[in-house]
């Protein structure tokens, strides 16, 4: 019986994960479904087209050297194999072989990572922190112009260009203040400047998402009702309409993540940084596919994962979803049960 009630109430939480574990699952297949489909679809022989980017006019055109490097490569066989192949090769960590350097993909990335990885991180702190605060602010700014003058200043992150904005960043507080490094990855003063490149047009997301839910909680009934019964407006707002404002900038956190991952090819390359988006550069200028190949996939998973996650605690979050969920099973036994008792 007890084992029967466990099965009963772990029944909801089952089939509100398993979609999104689903979901997660899809949208990798289906990003290396398409990497693999466009990067073979691009006229040439890869391996040729990376010698010759390296190489140049020394490049081999051996008919056996190529084939062993096809081979070495991970590109030999029909295509319908190297699609296997490369997929069930993602579920052991192998990435290939970089056709630039040699080195295996997966080490490349595993160095890489974690300097990208600080800098988004911090950019989306940054960026978090900032829109909430232009937030409150322009919910508190009276009169009205002042109100519409602070709301028009967040948007300018996603205006001006992030390689001008490193450039202006690295000028003042790099050449002229002396602040922090222009370039390199050497500690936390390194990420610095190229975080809040990226926190820029992240916070400017953050505030649309923010702003809105804002002020259309400050206008509902039981904002009201809180202001009625004497509760000072700090608690008004932290208690009742950052509490209804958070929920909805915590869903779009996946789609912040993947916008990072491909900002930071820009930035680091602006400050000179060592990290995927910068290998991504380098890749692509050397036609490496199996590197372009190995950082989408990565990206891909992360990003899979982290809004699976997001989704997760959303459901755990808002009390709307738990009741939902926890409602389903005792519907059903609430509708079986008028029959059984007119069968008795």
């Amino acid at each position: 019986m007890r084992s029967a009630g466990r099965l009963h109430r772990a029944g909801p939480v089952l089939r509100f994960v398993a979609p999104k574990v689903l979901q997660a699952l899809f949208v990798v297949w289906a990003t290396y479904t398409v990497t693999f489909l466009l990067i073979h679809a691009l006229p040439g022989d890869p391996v040729l087209a990376a010698l010759a980017v390296r190489a140049g006019d020394a490049a081999t055109t051996d008919p056996e050297v190529l084939d062993a490097l096809r081979a070495q490569y991970g590109l030999d066989g029909s295509i319908l194999h190297q699609y296997v192949s490369h997929f069930l090769a993602l579920f052991r960590g192998d990435l290939g072989v970089s056709m630039a350097t040699g080195y295996d993909v997966s080490d490349m990335v595993a160095r890489a990572l974690p300097k990208t990885v600080a800098v988004a991180a911090l950019a989306l702190v940054l960026g978090f922190v900032g829109a909430l605060a232009f937030t409150i602010a322009a919910y508190l700014a009276r009169p009205q112009w002042l109100r519409g003058a602070i709301s028009q200043i967040p948007p300018l992150g996603i205006a001006i260009p992030a390689f001008l904005t490193g450039v202006v960043l690295i000028s003042v507080f790099a050449f002229q203040l002396g602040w922090f490094p222009a370039s390199g990855a050497d500690g936390f003063a390194s990420t610095v400047l190229p975080a809040i490149t990226l926190s820029l047009p992240t916070g400017a997301i953050f505030y649309q998402v923010f702003s809105a839910a804002v002020f259309e909680a400050g206008e509902a009934g039981f904002v009201r009702t809180a202001r009625a019964k004497g509760l000072s407006q700090p608690v008004v707002i932290g208690r009742h309409i950052l509490r209804n404002a958070v929920l909805p900038a915590i869903t779009i956190i996946g789609l912040q993540i993947g916008y990072l991952a491909g900002g930071t090819a820009v930035v680091e390359t602006v400050f000179s940084r060592d990290g995927i988006g910068r290998i991504t550069v380098d890749a692509v200028l050397a036609r490496d596919i199996n590197v372009v190949t190995g950082v989408v996939m990565v990206v891909a998973v992360i990003y899979a994962v982290t809004t699976m996650i997001v989704d997760l605690l959303y459901g755990v979050l808002d009390p709307r979803i738990r009741t939902r969920v926890a409602a389903k099973p005792r519907t059903r036994s609430h509708a079986a049960t008028p029959a059984g008792g007119d069968d008795a």
